[in-house]
This record gives C-alpha cells, sequence and structure tokens, in this order.
C-alpha cells in the first residue's frame, strides 16, 4: 500500500473518533436489550485484517492498523456508560485470526475515550482457530446466557453468521466494519422481537441476520452527537455513488462497478450488503473506498428500484427497457438438490430440519424464496428409493428432480408458502405418510418439521449465493410467478 493510500484509509478509521458516541441521551436506547454482545475483530472492529500485515512484529495501534470509526463511537459508548445504560449487558469477542497473539495484545493498546482499553472492556474473549460455534458453546456456558439473548456482529455472513444464526442467536453483517446505524438498528430490532412476542409464543426465533437492507428500524444517523456531521461515528463521511454492475461472476464470487464517469471499482462477493442478490447491468449504489492495498474497491449497498438489466452491460449506450424494474424483498432459505425439484414439483410437502429455523422466524403462510444449493444432497440414491416406493418410474424420477431448462444450482428458483413448525415424534417420522412427504426414510427426517404449500417456480432463476438459515435478498418482482 502506498504512503497516500494509507492515509486515507487511516483518516477514515480515526478521524474525530475519539470523542464521538452512539446515543444522545438514555431515551433512545432501546427498553429491551441483550444480555450478550459479541463482537468479530477483523474488518469488523478494526481493519485491516491481521494476516492481510505483512510483518514481524505487533503492529502499531492508530498506525498501522486502527478502530473503524463506528466501532470507536461503539466502545466510546459502553465504556462511558457501563454503569449506566449497559449495566446489565456483558460484553465478549470472537475470532477465527490465526494471530491471536496479536489480536490479545492490540486490545490491550486500543482504548474507549475515558481511557478503558478493550481488554478491560471486553472481558469474555474467544479468540482461537475454528469454528464461531465452538466460540460462541463457550461463551453460553462461561456466562449463563442462552444464545436468544445474545446479538453477535460481524463481517462474513456466508460462514460465520450463518453458522451462528443457527444457534438462534441475532446476527448483523457489517460488510464494511462496525457502523452505529447497524449497531443502533440490530438493537431496535432485538427490541422489537422480544417485546412483539405473544402468551402463545413467548420465545421468537432470533435466529435472523440482519444488514443494512433489511434492519427492521434503523434509528437516524442524527441521533448521534445530533447529528452534528464530523467525527460522529458513523456515516455521515461516508460517499455513496450511483453506477451500474459492469460484471459479477457468483461462481468466481467477484466483479467490478463503474460510476458515471465509468471508473471501475473491484468488488468481492463479501462486501455485498446482506441479503442483496447481484446481476450485470444492474444500477446499483455503492460505497467507495480503498482495499488494503489502496486499490478502489466498492461495498454494494442497495439496488435501484429502477435498476436496469442490458442484455449488454458493457455499453453504456444500450437503450433503457421501456419500464423500471420494481424490486422486492423476501425471505429466503436454501436448499438441495434433488429436494429443491421435488419440493416446486409438488411432490415434497413437508420440509424438515434438525433445528428450530422456521419456528418463529416466519408466520405461518408467509411467502419465502428457495434458492438451490450448490452441492447435492450427500445421498442422491435415498430419495429416489423413497419415490420408488410410492409407485414413480425412473423417468418420472428423473423428470421431478431435475431442474428446467435454463434454470441452475447456485440460483434462486422458486417460491412457497410455509406452515406452521412443530416437533415431530420419533412415532410419526417411522411412518409411511410423513416419510412420503418429505421424501426421506426416518432416519433422515429431521425433529421439526414444516409444512409447505403453493410452490411455484419463478420465470427465471436469479444467481445469488446461498447461506445457512433464513435470510433477505431482493429481487425484481417480474420474476415472481403472476398468481403470486
Amino acid at each position: 500500500m502506498n504512503g497516500s493510500a494509507r492515509q486515507q484509509q487511516r483518516g477514515k478509521g480515526k478521524k474525530k473518533a475519539s470523542s464521538s458516541f452512539i446515543y444522545e441521551s438514555h431515551e433512545n436506547v432501546p427498553n429491551v436489550l441483550p444480555r450478550l454482545l459479541v463482537f468479530d475483530l477483523d474488518n469488523t472492529l478494526w481493519t485491516p485484517e491481521l494476516y492481510q500485515i505483512r510483518q514481524k512484529g505487533l503492529p502499531k495501534a492508530g498506525k498501522e492498523i486502527w478502530l473503524f470509526e463506528g466501532a470507536q463511537a461503539i466502545v466510546n459508548d459502553l465504556a462511558k456508560h457501563q454503569q449506566t445504560r449497559w449495566s446489565n449487558v456483558e460484553l465478549a469477542i470472537a475470532s477465527r485470526t490465526n494471530k491471536g497473539d496479536w489480536a490479545e495484545a492490540l486490545l490491550t493498546k486500543f482504548s474507549s475515550a475515558c481511557g478503558t482499553t478493550l481488554a478491560e472492556l471486553f472481558p469474555h474473549r474467544e479468540i482461537v482457530q475454528g469454528s464461531k460455534r465452538k466460540h460462541f458453546q463457550n461463551l453460553k456456558r462461561i456466562t449463563g446466557i442462552p444464545y436468544d439473548q445474545m446479538v453477535f456482529f460481524d463481517d462474513d455472513a456466508r460462514m460465520n453468521l450463518g453458522e451462528i444464526s443457527q444457534l438462534g442467536v441475532l446476527c448483523c453483517h457489517c460488510p464494511r466494519g462496525m457502523t452505529a446505524d447497524l449497531f443502533r438498528g440490530s438493537l431496535q430490532t432485538y427490541h422489537e422481537l422480544k417485546t412483539s412476542s405473544s402468551n402463545d409464543e413467548p420465545n421468537p426465533w432470533m435466529g435472523l441476520i440482519l444488514s443494512s437492507t433489511n434492519m427492521r428500524n434503523q434509528s437516524s444517523k442524527k441521533q448521534v452527537n445530533g447529528g452534528s456531521g464530523v467525527g460522529s461515528g458513523m456515516d455521515d463521511e461516508t460517499t455513496l455513488v450511483t453506477g451500474r454492475v459492469k460484471f459479477y461472476s457468483a461462481a468466481k464470487r467477484f466483479g467490478f462497478v463503474v460510476d458515471k464517469k465509468e471508473k471501475e471499482y473491484f468488488f468481492h462477493e463479501s462486501k455485498i450488503a446482506y441479503g442483496l442478490t447481484v446481476e450485470t447491468g444492474m444500477r446499483v449504489k455503492f460505497e467507495t473506498m480503498l482495499d488494503s492495498q489502496g486499490r478502489s474497491s466498492a461495498a454494494i449497498e442497495s439496488i435501484l428500484d429502477d435498476s436496469l438489466r442490458s442484455n449488454d452491460s458493457s455499453n453504456s449506450n444500450a437503450a433503457p427497457p421501456q419500464k423500471p424494474v420494481e424490486m422486492v424483498q423476501m425471505p429466503c432459505f436454501s436448499m438441495a438438490q434433488p429436494f429443491a425439484a421435488l419440493l416446486l414439483n409438488g411432490i415434497k410437502t413437508v420440509e424438515s430440519r434438525n433445528n428450530q429455523m422456521f419456528l418463529d422466524a416466519l408466520l405461518p403462510d408467509t411467502k419465502v424464496l428457495l434458492h438451490c444449493g450448490r452441492k447435492d444432497w450427500k445421498d442422491m440414491e435415498a430419495p429416489r428409493i423413497q419415490l420408488r416406493q410410492q409407485g414413480f418410474t425412473e423417468q418420472e424420477i428423473d423428470d421431478l428432480s431435475r431442474l428446467p431448462n435454463g434454470f441452475t444450482k447456485g440460483s434462486i428458483i422458486g417460491v412457497l408458502e410455509v406452515g406452521t413448525t412443530y416437533e415431530s415424534s420419533k412415532l410419526e417420522r417411522r411412518g409411511l405418510d410423513l416419510q412420503e412427504r418429505v421424501v426421506a426414510n426416518s432416519e433422515n427426517i429431521g425433529a421439526f418439521c414444516t409444512p409447505v404449500s403453493n410452490a411455484k417456480w419463478l420465470k427465471r432463476s436469479i444467481i445469488g449465493q446461498g447461506n445457512p438459515g433464513i435470510y433477505m435478498v431482493q429481487i425484481s418482482k417480474d420474476s415472481l410467478p403472476d398468481d403470486f
């Protein structure tokens, strides 16, 4: 990274952040707060990621590695009001970095505006390579706090958040590091989920993944220092640019966007706001930044409602379509083949899982998108055996298990309605009725069963990454079946 690029990045992470806070007053803080807040380190609290620093000695805090401006504001608020507004909230770090010694040392070097070091502020620390699931199992054991009373912030939606959301932890995707809006919005969403529960459903499923595009109720940026502008600890200084996706490959997991002057910016799929499905030719809003090597890069923030999908996206003079493309945001989940095709062809009418993924995360009769995973089910012969027992011929099984022409794995392919999730008994799982509806034998039927109905293929498949659990995506409304 050249000196100029390093200075620009350093300024972005440090400028006036040391004196900023998250909430203007205690009245702005949600009434119901999580009991444990857990933060990742690399590209969440600080930047660059430790593995990107090519030196033998410990990097210098504030010079070679720095806190994101939003992260600094959050740390300031948590430290200053530790005995008041945050008195019932515990704090933890969960990091898979391979430079654990550096991470522990740096936590003693960074501090809040009132002088509390991050090592003092975060007493619970799981900084070790391996699974984040193991980190959270340890945190639950040490603190005694259940998963549904935790909130987790991380920049890796595909692996880390996907894995932890399955435990029932409310997660927030921070592709550009911690920001005040993401922090406030996550706490507000936690408050709404907990206070909206009824006597019949006192413990709503919290295993959702939040992002800037699906946050329930983000607070106004003006709440930070009264919206005083520079140094407010949030996105007041970030620059959102309107442009076009020049190229994107879901298989290669990267792409390029261009602004109105045709300046090109690289982006990785990890820099796409969680839940967005990006396609070549779309008009998007993105934030410009410098990557760890000082190169121009982008983070895709949102898809414009009038997004253009030109077949020749490299031609900036291509004529726009006759009418704008209307985008809709919907929940989505992923399923492997052949079950995805069997469900949309009306053969599979119950989805079973060993976790409560659908329970309370979605109300009955909710319309949900279906993503077809890139990898097939581990035992492709098992569902064929079940279908043969039901009287289907080999040709019928082939036809019902196949994706239509033009549809590919690694894409959103259909839409359906989910029913009420229930816990099945061992006796029911041994019965032929449930086995036929799930298209699986008793050993492969999960404990939690969810009826599905009104399953239909989309008009066209939409390439996009799948994720564990329920996640939100934006797709064009014209790709949905007409009667949906």
